[in-house]
């Protein structure tokens, strides 16, 4: 009868513990850290009350778990006995575990629990790393890089732990520089690198490296969840593309040439080339980018422009041959009878606008053009001022079959700059002159909805005509007609 009222009693104990809420005896239990090596590292632990009694393990130097500490004593069997402390005053339910010095080996999983709550134990995972990313990059802390030429960079960061730092790359928009990107992830490093080959979209960005973690690895069974807030950012200098002479010609491009005419030669390149024209049959040499042809020119010969440009400390050059055909001075009879020329008028409207154009008030500048009056004044061309080492597409309209009032508009590619031109054509005394007017806005100065940034001015440049129609200039450079 004694034995089944013990019974009983026990049930209603059981059910009664059954409906009272139980509480997690952890209340504060470790974070994840990460931390660069060497440094001290406190893990905290709080228990409901001093009463309890709470144990530190960690399973690094065994799988299945090795006790680090028992209630308020370190256990000295352990290997990194001299290098741990517990933080726990007399009478609190705090046990913080300190790790001094640490080391690379110290990266792993520790837990903290009530041995009498075992049901609700407290993970945390602590990543080691050795120091920061090691970075190698052949791009110059100047920036100076060369187009066409083949870039990279390289990161790689060692660790210990179950959570890989994460690398992520930022750089030029891939709309107008492409580059591509690898990562490798191992058990102790992560590998990251870029490469490239420079093309000028490239200028003027950089590259950054940002070095962080993320959540992937810290999502464990009764771990802590928060991620750790170390970070590591390496940039490279801002790139400043240069490129050799290429894609030299010659303007006017003709087959026969006549005596006092003047052939320039022109060449891509960044900063801008330097020239000389030689006569390979005479090794006669002409110091500048315009050849005036003259007598002595006269008949067949092999000509050489010769272009080039310095990019750091070195000289680079490029060459341009064709066979020079000049025909000989013609003689203009006398007339038998006298002609009378009209003066021509003061002023005066222009006949056509298309051809070629040079200014050099305030500075030199090219203009080529094509008008399409059947096409509504529809102008198609290329424009080069003093600083461009290239030529731009514009595009505009004038009103058909007048000339006097001229507008169109260019983008420069290297700094993305837009360019608005207005113009007005007059004949003065005979001479065509085209005044040309610019203003620029460029994408680079961030203008937002309520401040379009800043505009710049371009000078009033006057152009006079210096060639015939320059069709084929434009279709060199692909300009759609």
């Amino acid at each position: 009868m004694r034995l089944s009222l013990i019974t009983f009693c026990c049930l209603v104990v059981a059910a009664l513990s059954a409906d009272i809420p139980q509480t997690r005896s952890i209340v504060n239990p470790p974070m994840n850290e990460a931390v660069e090596y060497g440094s001290e590292v406190v893990l905290n632990c709080e228990a409901s009350g001093p009463s309890e009694r709470v144990q530190w393990t960690e399973f690094i130097t065994n799988v299945n778990g090795a006790p680090i500490s028992d209630n308020n004593l370190l256990l000295p069997g352990h290997p990194n006995y001299a290098r741990y402390t517990l933080d726990h005053p007399d009478g609190s339910s705090i046990y913080n575990l300190g790790i001094n010095p640490t080391t690379l080996t110290d990266g792993g999983t520790y837990r903290c629990y009530d041995i009498s709550d075992s049901s609700s134990p407290a993970y945390a995972q602590l990543v080691m790393l050795d120091g920061l990313p090691n970075c190698t990059t052949n791009i110059p802390e100047s920036g100076l890089v060369l187009e066409d030429q083949y870039y990279t960079i390289e990161c790689i960061i060692g660790y210990r732990g179950n959570a890989a730092p994460v690398m992520t790359w930022t750089g030029p928009d891939r709309g107008l520089a492409d580059w591509i990107e690898a990562t490798t992830t191992t058990s102790v490093s992560v590998w990251s690198g870029v490469a490239m080959t420079i093309t000028r979209f490239f200028n003027p960005y950089s590259f950054s490296l940002l070095t962080n973690f993320t959540e992937t690895g810290f999502l464990l069974p009764n771990s802590a969840t928060n991620v750790p807030t170390w970070n590591n950012t390496f940039s490279t200098a801002t790139l400043d593309v240069k490129w050799a002479p290429k894609n030299l010609y010659r303007t006017p491009e003709q087959d026969m040439y006549e005596i006092g005419d003047v052939i320039e030669c022109l060449a891509d390149a960044n900063p801008s080339a330097t020239y000389y024209w030689q006569n390979l049959d005479t090794l006669e040499l002409y110091d500048d980018s315009r050849l005036l042809v003259t007598d002595r020119l006269v008949g067949s010969q092999r000509m050489r422009c010769h272009a080039e440009n310095t990019i750091g400390e070195v000289l680079y050059t490029n060459d341009y041959f064709f066979n020079l055909t000049v025909n000989p001075r013609t003689t203009t009879p006398e007339p038998t009878t006298p002609t009378t020329t009209t003066p021509p008028l003061p002023q005066s409207e222009c006949d056509d606008l298309t051809g070629r154009w040079t200014s050099t008030v305030p500075s030199y500048a090219d203009l080529c053009i094509e008008i399409n009056n059947a096409n509504h004044g529809r102008i198609v061309g290329l424009f080069r001022n003093a600083s461009d080492p290239y030529f731009i597409e514009i595009r505009g309209r004038v009103a058909p079959n007048q000339f006097n009032q001229v507008g169109f508009t260019g983008v420069w590619p290297v700094n993305i700059g837009t360019l608005a031109f207005n113009g007005i054509c007059q004949k003065c005394f005979g001479t065509e002159i085209l005044q040309i007017t610019g203003i620029s806005r460029k994408v680079t100065d961030n203008p937002s909805c309520t401040d379009l940034g800043a505009a710049y001015n371009f000078p009033n440049y006057s152009f006079k005509r210096t060639g015939p129609p320059c069709r084929a200039l434009l279709q060199e450079h692909n300009v759609k007609l």
